[in-house]
């Protein structure tokens, strides 16, 4: 069959020139270049053309069809047990990469794809890898490890990140059992030279069934897990987190009313646009320093926070 033919068919309902193109690659097997000089599509591919298109059709995202992503120049293996990684977030890998300090360890909570680990790691150069002595990518969710695994494999950073399935921090991943390197409750913990963690989440932080600012396609196709968190603010979860830090890694002084923490430990968190002065109050309240960062679209979405 004609492939202009078949472009121009599914144009007419909608769907971009772009967006055909890579669902007939996927359907064929074709790389870009050899589609390019294609001008005739084998009849054999046909049907399977027509259920993807299909799917584009229905409102799926076209990541879920063609199972990749493009985050922070990078490709990600993707489907329906992940969220489809955005380029709103890449501003915290930004963030990470202009502040990374010495003999760091990198925590990832909540990793989905765990796209935001590895664009870091990928994104060193070689005179910064040594800085990050270890990833760790974390998830309450065995699928979704699984697609975490398969994105680890195939940027071959398998030595480099270690799975750990928890909710949130309550496997402290620095522990023996959870296969870390050391307890932080030990009186030797200096003796592997961390001196600064460097933990990012991005939770689901949209209120419970929001759907006046969610996207159809979104609500439709995405998993819930990935979106949805309590009823009130949809901060809540985010709370749970820093709480979790502040008792894992921040010690009482002498006396117990002031608080310290004996290395540095710094979290990125991705925020929903409505929730900048939710995340304020609760870290002034909780005497914590912050800074807030735009995204790509210029909606302060990052928050870093120090403790």
């Amino acid at each position: 069959m004609d492939k202009q033919e078949i472009i121009n068919f599914w144009k007419k309902l909608g769907i971009c020139e772009n967006n055909i193109l890579e669902i007939l690659e996927k359907a064929t097997g074709l790389n870009n270049s050899q589609l390019f000089l294609s001008e005739q599509i084998d009849d054999k591919y046909i049907e399977k053309i027509e259920e993807l298109l299909g799917r584009v059709v229905s409102g799926e995202p076209i990541e879920y069809i063609i199972e990749k992503a493009e985050f922070y120049g990078l490709d990600f293996y993707v489907d329906s047990r992940v969220l489809v990684p955005r380029n709103d977030t890449e501003v915290m890998v930004e963030q990470v990469l202009e502040n990374i300090p010495e003999n760091a360890i990198l925590i990832d909570v909540w990793t989905w794809s765990s796209c935001i680990p590895i664009s870091i790691l990928k994104n060193l150069n070689k005179l910064d890898e040594s800085r990050i002595i270890k990833t760790y990518a974390i998830d309450i969710s065995h699928k979704v490890l699984e697609v975490s695994k398969i994105n680890i494999q195939k940027h071959y950073l398998d030595n480099k990140i270690i799975q750990i399935n928890s909710d949130l921090l309550e496997k402290n991943p620095l522990t023996p059992l959870s296969g870390g390197i050391e307890s932080l409750s030990s009186p030797d913990k200096g003796n592997w030279g961390v001196s600064n963690i460097i933990i990012t989440a991005n939770l689901p932080y949209i209120k419970n069934w929001d759907f006046e600012n969610m996207d159809e396609e979104t609500v439709k196709f995405e998993p819930d897990l990935a979106l949805y968190w309590w009823k009130k603010t949809g901060f809540e979860l985010y709370e749970k987190l820093i709480f979790q830090i502040q008792k894992l890694f921040i010690l009482p002084l002498q006396g117990g009313d002031v608080w310290k923490t004996d290395r540095g430990v710094v979290l990125f968190i991705e925020i929903w646009f409505d929730q900048k002065e939710v995340a304020k109050n609760f870290l002034q309240k909780n005497n914590l320093q912050f800074e807030i960062f735009k995204d790509n679209w210029g909606v302060e979405r990052c928050v870093k926070i120090y403790f």
